[in-house]
């Protein structure tokens, strides 16, 4: 046993995962490597060498297509703890863009955005209407049919690549395509200009000429307001949001049932608990740290809800229900993997109660 408690065990698992994050891959596991995202790359040379302290590093020229491009992979050393670790880089988006620059050039002139790229390729649309948020979203989809067969056909940790675009209208929105695949120029479209009503409604857009008109044609993207049998909510101590999904246009609603299982700021994920305690003080609300299940009693029926952190259960009077979840809805977040969104119905019916009507001034539940 080592001072403080600490086994030899740990110490020597310890010491292995660092010289294990110091190693150099081989050849074979770079040409395999490469090989996933960009199908029928070929390493045309390796140079080896050792630089101060002993770090050493190995540089690979690689051909895809008609592009010749550098991957390195070097030790160097470990911010956290004494010893080496490795890192790795290359210069794939900018000869990319290099090959490409005409018609990036024609493709930024036409739409009146910037494109930049070096460490990824980068179109930034600075918008001073809102019928100007459209633009960068067109160059991209341009950008992305351009270089479709370039674009890596899966990702890699490490052989990262971002073709991404930023919109800029007071506040700074970023999408990001990594792979084939991750693009919809409609989805974008759609989110980018849900995204801008919300930081409208925020008070987040600053010197942008708005249409009244074309704001009133975007859905609400969060609902901050609840009423219950007609009467509006309040909660000193949670948020109080409701998200809209462009995929089903729906509204959805965060749930986190049971004890945290790290510091999260996520509070308004606690919500259905106050209320349940609020309108059913005989529900008898209890939690089981254990397994982290949460039980409570609505009326004649029982419900039990076990969170983890990649799934959500729920039990009503012994029988499973269909409650499906997820941690994103229309890009936005939870805030951490173990906290979920829900469809509005099921937050209804998770305390005993169904969905009156939605508007934009709130969301209205009714008691049975």
């Amino acid at each position: 046993m080592a001072g403080n408690g600490v086994k030899l065990t740990d110490i020597a698992r310890g010491v292995f995962m660092l010289a294990t994050a110091a190693r150099l891959m081989t050849r074979r596991e770079v040409e395999a490597g490469l090989n996933q995202v960009l199908p029928g790359a070929a390493v045309l040379k390796v140079k080896t060498g050792t630089r101060s302290k002993g770090y050493k590093f190995k540089n690979y020229t690689v051909s895809y297509r008609d592009i010749v491009f550098t991957f390195k992979n070097y030790q160097e050393g470990n911010f956290f703890f004494a010893g080496k670790s490795a890192g790795y880089s290359h210069n794939y988006c900018e000869k990319l863009f290099q090959r490409f620059s005409r018609e990036i050039g024609e493709i930024a002139e036409r739409y009146q955005v910037t494109v930049e790229g070096k460490y990824s390729i980068g179109v930034t649309n600075r918008v001073a209407a809102m019928e100007e948020i459209d633009a960068g979203a067109r160059a991209l989809e341009e950008l992305y049919q351009l270089m479709k067969g370039y674009i890596p056909r899966t990702e890699l940790r490490w052989f990262p690549f971002e073709l991404k675009l930023y919109t800029l209208y007071g506040k700074l929105e970023c999408i990001c395509v990594k792979k084939q695949g991750d693009w919809n120029y409609s989805h974008t479209r759609q989110l980018l200009y849900l995204n801008f009503k919300a930081a409208v409604d925020m008070g987040l857009v600053k010197d942008v000429a708005l249409s009244q008109e074309l704001l009133d044609a975007i859905p609400q993207k969060y609902i901050q307001a609840l009423y219950i049998n007609g009467e509006p909510y309040v909660s000193n101590d949670y948020d109080i949001r409701f998200i809209y999904s462009l995929e089903n246009r729906r509204y959805y609603a965060p749930v986190g049932f049971g004890i945290k299982i790290s510091c999260n700021g996520g509070v308004e994920d606690y919500l259905q608990r106050e209320i349940i305690k609020a309108f059913y003080p005989n529900a008898q609300y209890t939690i089981s740290m254990k397994d982290q299940t949460t039980s409570y009693q609505i009326g004649a029926d029982r419900f039990q809800v076990r969170r983890g952190r990649n799934s959500l259960t729920v039990w009503k009077n012994g029988r499973k229900l269909p409650v499906k979840y997820f941690h994103k809805i229309s890009d936005t977040h939870t805030g951490a993997e173990y906290y979920y969104w829900v469809s509005l119905e099921d937050f209804a019916m998770l305390m005993g109660m169904s969905v009156d009507k939605v508007e934009r001034d709130g969301v209205y539940l009714r008691l049975p």
